[in-house]
């Protein structure tokens, strides 16, 4: 999760590519830092559905 293993030959790695560049890398640690969160409305009021 945080470093490469050594056991894990078979997996080369991710890469993703969007519109304002790319990203790769090898651990989940790397991908989670690599999330863009999505742009949220800060003008509007704030909805939360309950059940």
């Amino acid at each position: 999760m945080l470093e490469a293993s050594p056991n894990m030959t078979w997996f080369k790695g991710w890469k993703i590519t969007r519109k304002d560049g790319s990203s790769s890398g090898t651990t989940l640690l790397e991908a989670l830092d690599a999330i863009q969160p999505p742009s949220r409305p800060t003008d509007k009021p704030l909805r939360l559905p309950l059940q």
